[in-house]
């Protein structure tokens, strides 16, 4: 029988600079709802020495490997006794009761698998992880062409309360439990990116509904120089390229790839030549970005597992 009302499940991959923040802000302003909080560290660079000292009252969960998103969050939540799950990054900034805000407001729709908060960057733009979309192919060929603005999955600015949308972002939301074991947490064939989209598809099949309030907000520390990481956006293209693979037909997989390959070309030649609009530097960070996508494609083509479409 659960103990308390929500387990705040934390996965740390090279977080030692982030996690003292992060559960000072959990602790400092968490109210409303009674939790724990479990940790599991898979990089071992001394994050779990540093919670055990000033941070006692966290659980960590002991692990020698690099376990991923999916499978950290599915280790802590074998060991969870809340009724709901939070799933917070190390890179979160909690500057007020954000968590407990969520908490109520998964507590006050019995009819909601998940509830998300938003998040903002450190320069109060909001952070795209709370704008995802489910791909299809119209989606994907407006973002290929450059209207990624228009695919927008996150409530309005000026929304005043919970409303429903088709995922959320992994950094900060909060699942049912018995939502969490239908669909049997995170499937581990996604080793990064992408497990919250699939998580919550799964979700909404299983007849759960999806929500995402504007009263819980935190501060994301993400994407500061990563947005056009080339192992990020390698990572990034894998993850959808699994998804599709996971749930198109044959063809369709096929026609998604090509719209994948098409968008890292597009973003190559804008990186070639477009040196005098885009300016020198932001030029050769897109073409070094994507060329990996346009001239490996074997790299991202066959997802996480490899093998030929299904």
């Amino acid at each position: 029988m659960a103990s308390v009302d929500m387990s705040i499940l934390i996965v740390c991959y090279k977080s030692r600079d982030l996690i003292q923040q992060c559960l000072e802000g959990v602790y400092a302003y968490t109210s409303g709802c009674t939790f724990e909080v479990l940790i599991v560290d898979c990089s071992n660079d001394g994050a779990v020495d540093l919670v055990k000292e000033k941070f006692p009252a966290a659980r960590v969960i002991e692990n020698s490997e690099n376990l991923g998103f999916g499978r950290g969050n599915n280790l802590l939540a074998d060991h969870a006794n809340g009724t709901f799950l939070v799933l917070l990054n190390p890179d979160v900034i909690v500057s007020d009761n954000a968590i407990g805000l969520l908490c109520q407001t998964a507590m006050s729709h019995p009819e909601a698998g998940a509830v998300g908060g938003r998040s903002k960057l450190p320069n109060g733009m909001r952070d795209p992880g709370c704008r995802q979309w489910i791909p299809t192919i119209s989606r994907m060929l407006i973002e290929t062409f450059g209207g990624a603005k228009l695919l927008n999955g996150c409530l309005p600015e000026d929304a005043k309360g919970p409303a429903e949308v088709e995922t959320l972002s992994g950094a900060f939301m909060i699942v049912r439990r018995d939502a969490w074991r239908e669909a049997n947490g995170f499937d581990t064939s996604f080793f990064m990116y992408s497990e919250e989209l699939d998580l919550c598809y799964r979700l909404r099949k299983n007849g759960w509904t999806i929500l995402m309030t504007p009263l819980a907000e935190v501060i994301h520390l993400v994407g500061g120089g990563q947005g056009q990481n080339p192992n990020r956006v390698r990572m990034i293209t894998t993850a959808k390229m699994h998804f599709l693979r996971k749930y198109w037909s044959r063809p369709q997989a096929i026609l998604g790839g090509v719209i994948i390959w098409c968008h890292g070309l597009i973003r190559v030649l804008l990186g070639t030549f477009g040196g005098l609009v885009l300016g020198r530097d932001r030029a050769f960070k897109l073409r070094n970005a994507y060329k990996t996508i346009v001239f490996q494609p074997r790299n991202w083509w066959f997802g996480f597992q490899g093998g030929p479409i299904n």
